[in-house]
C-alpha cells in the first residue's frame, strides 16, 4: 500500500513539473533559468528516479487507481471472513464457558 502511495505521489512530482524539466533540457545554457527553477527541477529528476526503479514506464493513475481497488476489494474480503471467525470464535468460548461452569457444579 505505501508503495502505490509513493508512487502516486511521484506520478504527480513528474507531471508537475515536467514543463520545467523540458525547458530546461530544451536550453541547458540558460543558467537564470535553471536557477529559478532548480527546486523544481531536482524534485522532478528524483521523483522520475524513484519510479524509474519499480517500472519500465511512468504508471497512469487509472492504473495505481484499479491496484488500490483490488487491494480494497481483498481487504473486505478478508474482514467479513474475520468477522466471521470471530463470531464463531465467540460463540465457542460462550460454549467452553458454559461447560467449565457447568463441569465445577457437578
Amino acid at each position: 500500500m505505501q508503495l502505490l502511495s509513493d508512487t502516486m505521489e511521484q506520478v504527480h512530482t513528474v507531471k508537475q513539473y515536467r514543463a520545467y524539466y523540458k525547458e530546461y533540457k530544451a536550453n541547458p545554457s540558460n543558467k537564470a533559468f535553471f536557477e529559478e527553477y532548480k527546486a523544481e527541477i531536482t524534485r522532478y529528476e528524483m521523483a522520475l528516479a524513484k519510479l524509474k526503479k519499480f517500472y519500465s514506464r511512468l504508471p497512469d493513475f487509472k492504473y495505481i487507481l484499479d491496484k488500490l481497488n483490488k487491494l480494497q476489494e481483498k481487504k473486505n474480503t478478508l474482514m467479513q471472513e474475520y468477522s466471521s471467525t470471530k463470531s464463531t470464535m465467540d460463540e465457542l468460548y460462550q460454549i467452553r464457558k458454559t461447560l467449565e461452569s457447568t463441569w465445577v457444579r457437578r
